[in-house]
């Protein structure tokens, strides 16, 4: 789970606080500095592997930090902060919303902490408030002196619409009421996610990051709760190449956990005991497999070894949409088990798996998962425009196949990037190519443009010219 922090630097941040017996005095913002940075400590310590980001509202919206582990970049950002125009919830809503959508995705859960001054108790209950697009739990942090006289009117600090709690630090107002209060909240939050990865008779303990949260699913007559127990038992291994790409809801890295004393019960340093863990990465990522564990009772999930470069890897979690058929293709993942009982069967029987049948290039339909898939119908069309006028035909229908599909994935932004492919194309001819080749490019890059190339009823054809 990625945490977005989210300051108030609008005027009414401004305002000193003195504390009491002492001749100190400090801002508001000030005293929101403060706790960020006894967050940032904490997660530095206990949740190092936690993605923070940090944006300021007044009237609008700044990104001061995008997602980053970096936890110093982040303080020395923070100490830079100035004051600016009034306090504009709204902008701070629309700011998160589109950093969220930009670096992950609207399905990603963010922990969102808002630190503001007393005003929120009204201004995060209006009517007019725009809604978080992605699944969020949200705390706001009001920094004020002595209660809110809108804490009064309202008598909870529940937001509406269960959008998240206000959460007020103890009065008086001071630098360690606010940091008793970031490092209580830090302390209930950042909780590390400890099970067991076991298989068979092996078994190893490991932590999740982000932890596995429960997952609720409505469907048409029912409300299904997904909540991992506490082991992960695998229950099956597939070749990565019969996976593809199936539906997830959520990524973990899966750690090894080291054990709280020095030495196990047999006195072995426990840095010197094998880990299954290791075993079970090192194993996936040499004979390019992948696990299959079940979560919940009707909830799975697949181990993957996952590389963001080529020298280094990490074992990754990646939990399926809830249900026995999650992967269609594969059919019911019940199936699936490592009992003595199927040893003897034939290896085609032992778990359901895609047939070993090629589709037909010449399919009615495209499905473009990979990237490869789409660049080879693309290099098609092109290769048969180099062969025009002698493929003329052929270079129309797969343009026309290609456009269609385009258009019922709402991919029309592939049609432009065609019809630039196509001049450039038309350009780059040799000298002693046919004059029809030019005119057929130029013409389908043409038509590619026009506002009725987004009609998947419209055909494009061919130019009629005189050399044909």
């Amino acid at each position: 789970m990625a945490t977005i922090i989210a300051i108030d630097v609008s005027v009414s941040m401004m305002r000193d606080i003195k504390i009491k017996d002492t001749k100190e005095s400090f801002t508001l913002l000030q005293l929101a500095i403060h706790g960020v940075n006894v967050l940032l400590d904490y997660l530095a310590v206990h949740s190092k592997h936690e993605f923070v980001a940090v944006v300021t509202f007044s009237s609008s919206c700044e990104t001061l930090c995008t997602f980053t582990r970096d936890y110093d970049h982040i303080k020395a950002k923070i100490s830079q902060l100035d004051f600016k125009t009034n306090t504009n919830y709204n902008a701070a809503i629309l700011g998160i919303n589109s950093l969220v959508h930009h670096e992950w995705s609207n399905s990603v859960m963010c922990q969102v902490i808002i630190i503001t001054d007393g005003h929120c108790y009204e201004g995060l209950r209006k009517p007019e408030m725009y809604p978080f697009k992605c699944p969020e739990k949200l705390v706001v942090i009001p920094l004020d002196q002595k209660p809110s006289i809108y804490k009064n009117i309202y008598d909870t600090n529940e937001l509406p619409k269960d959008i998240g709690t206000i959460t007020p630090p103890e009065s008086p107002l001071s630098p360690s009421s606010v940091a008793k209060l970031f490092e209580k909240f830090a302390q209930e939050t950042y909780i590390p996610y400890h099970t067991v990865l076991r298989c068979g008779n092996l078994k190893s303990d490991v932590q999740l990051i982000p932890p596995l949260t429960t997952h609720k699913r409505v469907n048409d007559f029912e409300i299904i709760t997904c909540k991992a127990g506490n082991e992960l038992n695998i229950i099956g291994f597939m070749e990565s190449s019969k996976l593809e790409c199936p539906a997830t809801l959520s990524r973990h890295l899966v750690l090894p956990r080291k054990s709280s004393d020095d030495c196990t019960e047999n006195g072995e340093l426990s840095s010197k005991v094998p880990s299954f863990c290791v075993l079970l990465h090192g194993a996936l990522k040499v004979e390019n497999m992948v696990a299959f564990c079940q979560l919940d009772t009707n909830w799975f999930g697949i181990f993957v070894s996952w590389s963001d470069n080529k020298k280094k890897s990490n074992l990754m979690l990646i939990s399926l949409e809830p249900g026995a058929n999650a992967i269609p293709w594969l059919g019911d993942l019940r199936s699936l088990s490592l009992s003595s009982v199927i040893i003897n069967q034939e290896p085609d029987e032992l778990q359901p798996t895609k047939t070993a049948d090629k589709r037909s290039y010449n399919q009615s339909q495209l499905v473009w998962i990979k990237e490869a898939g789409l660049q080879a119908d693309i290099q098609k069309i092109l290769r048969q425009a180099r062969k025009m006028p002698d493929k003329i035909q052929s270079f129309y229908k797969e343009l026309n196949r290609i456009r269609k599909a385009a258009i019922a994935y709402s991919f029309t932004d592939l049609l432009v990037n065609i019809a630039d492919l196509l001049d450039i194309e038309c350009t780059n001819l040799p000298g002693n190519t046919h004059p029809d080749c030019a005119l057929q490019l130029t013409h389908a890059a043409g038509e590619l443009r026009k506002p009725n190339a987004m009609d998947s009823k419209v055909t494009i054809l061919p130019l009629d010219t005189s050399y044909r």
